[in-house]
């Protein structure tokens, strides 16, 4: 199945490519990818701090968003079709090292 996104939860058609190319950043925005993993990190802690992950939920994610970083470093990071931005391929490509604990980490953004 497509990827779902983030912004299409009540959207049943698929999405128009006029729209896909509209809405794409990816191209511009993925030199952001190291700020974008650093604020994950802290959110990450955050979310630890608050009560809302275990210190080990909040560990996983730390750690797989270093291991995020090392592949966008070694420029062996692939962005896939579903991929919005920068945020939501770190994001997923977290998912992936981690598992399902990764999806804790968008708890609380919008």
């Amino acid at each position: 199945p497509a990827p779902k996104k983030l912004w299409g939860g009540r959207f049943t058609g698929a999405t128009d490519p006029l729209m896909e190319r509209f809405n794409e950043s990816l191209s511009f925005d993925k030199r952001l990818w190291k700020v974008d993993i650093e604020g994950s990190c802290a959110y990450a802690r955050a979310l630890c701090k608050a009560g809302i992950i275990t210190s080990e939920e909040s560990k996983a994610m730390v750690d797989g968003l270093g291991k995020v970083a090392k592949e966008w470093e070694s420029g062996i990071f692939e962005i896939k079709d579903g991929d919005e931005d920068i945020h939501t391929a770190n994001e997923r490509r977290l998912g992936e090292i981690i598992g399902s604990v990764a999806g804790k980490l968008h708890t609380g953004r919008s």
